[in-house]
């Protein structure tokens, strides 16, 4: 029971369905909301590829333009969904939980820029929240914050605050406290930091779920942390062994092939003969990986740890001018990798 809210900014490009398909797995994800999806077409969503599985249902809310989009998916053999509620800036699913008595509402929330329209969101998700019993967990992108601290090198608006502040107070909900992270949202190359992603659950959540945890993981590919919601444990089994197709542009990957084609040495009828030259191929290539891969990974998990440390950083202090430019530089090289591992169609 996990649940996922990641403002993608935009999910046309096959890296990003990529990168959501693998937090999905990796922290085993059985709700997912996702803000600005920035398609009109919601047939246009590469839901599966998302999900990463069958067994999944979906809501949608379309863009206007390029701008906003929403997207709930969901394990669909644990949630029955009863009633669908959408509009421009929220999208709510209603149903019922496997194991769980009370009615559970899912709210996907991506906050308008106005103040004028924020203030009409919460009122009307308080109406709907004063009309529908249950267990209410709301999240996603509010475009708001809640209190000066929440923002860093970027304008402060008391009066959007004090709004959300008393729509929070008036629904009764409970802004889990949330690790990771200090900000959610990490702007532009001098770092506009702002707590503009949040979990907002009713008391009665806690009690289904009192272990729950929330955590702000690292940003990688977008310019907002995934936020987590996490109440069961990881799933630490090692991966299969495949043959992916960004192999075939790293370096290395061609000496390898040709070396294990040239040096097998076989017999046998034709079928037989290739059978066993392609398994002798493939051990080759696994060798290769098995020197190349942790070499790929260590770069990459040092490319993420650095802009995490800077990230961090920023939350207090400013960055200097070769700190922005090595936390620009690796962001653009994280994002060349996952792009490169997009291709990986197995």
């Amino acid at each position: 029971m996990n649940f996922l809210s990641v403002n993608t900014r935009g999910i046309g490009e096959t890296y990003k369905v990529d990168w959501i398909r693998r937090l999905k797995s990796k922290h085993r994800v059985s709700f997912l909301a996702i803000q600005e999806t920035q398609i009109m077409e919601a047939e246009n969503i590469d839901v599966r590829g998302c999900w990463g599985a069958d067994n999944f249902g979906s809501s949608r809310v379309n863009s206007t333009g390029r701008s906003g989009g929403l997207l709930n998916v969901r394990d669909d053999t644990l949630f029955q969904i009863t009633e669908v509620i959408s509009s421009r800036y929220f999208l709510i699913n209603i149903g019922h939980w496997s194991g769980i008595s009370e009615l559970l509402i899912f709210v996907n929330v991506n906050g308008p820029q106005s103040s004028t329209e924020k203030a009409k969101l919460w009122e009307e998700l308080l109406e709907k929240k004063n009309s529908i019993e249950g267990t209410w967990i709301i999240m996603g992108d509010f475009n708001v914050v809640r209190k000066k601290e929440e923002r860093f090198n970027s304008i402060f608006c008391a009066k959007t605050a004090s709004d959300f502040n008393n729509f929070i107070h008036e629904t009764s909900l409970i802004d889990m406290k949330m690790g990771g992270h200090r900000f959610t949202c990490f702007r532009n190359s001098y770092l506009k930091l702002s707590k503009l992603d949040r979990f907002l659950v009713c008391p009665s959540f806690l009690n289904i779920v009192p272990h729950a945890a929330v955590t702000a993981l690292p940003i990688e590919v977008s310019d907002h942390c995934p936020i987590l919601v996490s109440t069961s444990r990881k799933d630490n089994r090692p991966s299969p062994f495949r043959f992916l197709n960004s192999w075939m542009l790293r370096d290395g990957f061609e000496k390898a092939f040709i070396s294990s084609w040239n040096n097998f040495m076989g017999f046998g009828t034709p079928d037989l003969y290739l059978a066993a030259k392609l398994k002798h191929i493939k051990k080759g290539l696994k060798k290769w990986r098995a020197t190349e891969h942790p070499r790929e990974e260590v770069e990459l998990l040092r490319l993420k740890n650095l802009v995490h440390h800077l990230d961090s950083e920023a939350e207090s202090r400013q960055l200097t001018e070769q700190e922005l430019a090595d936390r620009n530089l690796g962001y653009k090289s994280i994002i060349e990798v996952e792009k490169i591992r997009s291709l990986d169609l197995r």
